[in-house]
């Protein structure tokens, strides 16, 4: 490994999730591509308006899956071990674009049997979207991190257990020691792992979305007010007064990213600059 790179930790898991909204997998290997992780938020839902219709406005999919099969080009949905709804995704349309919070997507509908069951769980007419480009569907950036003793530092969800990963929705956990939210430090420098290279960006402003728990929707733990109450103030340059937690990365080098890989950091900044 070059000299330039510090050795941090490793990587300890890896979630992706097929639609924005639903649930996480938990999975050992994901390609990181220029637009974001490969089968990571490939597909969103759109509300009647024509914006995005996700978390915050409703966390009835959070207990859901959703698999896309590249091969038979086949998109399903279900429940623990219960496919509900399956079936061969086709485009209608050209590229159009959508309307996120902070940007705008391209991508086709691509109507099928699930536009009923959507909008039949969440009382309202919903449509499936697919991203023109692999993990299109992302916030800000395309990559998300977080590390293992911030996770810890939040301590325990009210029935004892520690707090559930999965609230915050991030591709990539880390182990880099017992310090927690020292990856708030790492912007502006490049972190790798696996075959990857990533340009660390801001930290991430939480939602409304932290707060329903994924398994069951529980939203007696609040979240928000429990990061408030063990980071403090946490001011942002980029989002001004904000609720922290996480960290954005954009792809410097696109790879593969493991479970277990190495994680290094360069070592000087001014030794390998990205662009801003």
């Amino acid at each position: 490994m070059d000299s330039g790179l510090d050795e941090l930790g490793s990587v300890t898991a890896l979630q992706v999730t097929a639609t924005k909204g639903f649930s996480l997998r938990h999975v050992d290997v994901v390609d990181v591509t220029p637009t974001g992780i490969a089968g990571n938020r490939e597909f969103f839902l759109v509300d009647v308006d024509g914006r995005l219709y996700s978390v915050p406005k409703d966390p009835v999919f959070l207990a859901y899956w959703t698999l896309y099969d590249r091969g038979s080009n086949t998109f399903s949905i279900g429940q623990s071990g219960t496919t509900e709804c399956a079936s061969v995704v086709r485009h209608v349309g050209t590229v159009r674009p959508f309307t996120f919070d902070d940007r705008t997507v391209y991508g086709w509908w691509t109507p099928g049997p699930w536009d009923e069951w959507f909008s039949r769980r969440a009382g309202r007419n919903l449509r499936l979207a697919q991203c023109a480009e692999p993990g299109g569907g992302y916030d800000v950036y395309p990559v998300t991190l977080q590390s293992t003793a911030s996770l810890s530092a939040l301590g325990n969800e009210l029935d004892g257990r520690p707090v559930d990963p999965d609230r915050f929705r991030l591709n990539i956990t880390v182990d880099v020691g017992d310090l927690p939210f020292v990856e708030d430090t790492w912007e502006g420098q490049i972190l790798t792992a696996g075959t990857c290279r990533l340009g660390m960006r801001s930290g991430i402003p939480r939602c409304l979305a932290v707060e329903s728990r994924p398994a069951d929707a529980d939203r007696g733990l609040q979240m928000q007010r429990r990061i408030r109450e063990v980071r403090g103030p946490t001011p942002s340059k980029e989002w001004g007064p904000a609720v922290l937690f996480g960290v954005y990365a954009e792809v410097v080098d696109p790879g593969r990213v493991a479970t277990g890989d190495p994680v290094f950091m360069n070592s000087g900044r001014s030794r390998d600059p990205w662009p801003s």
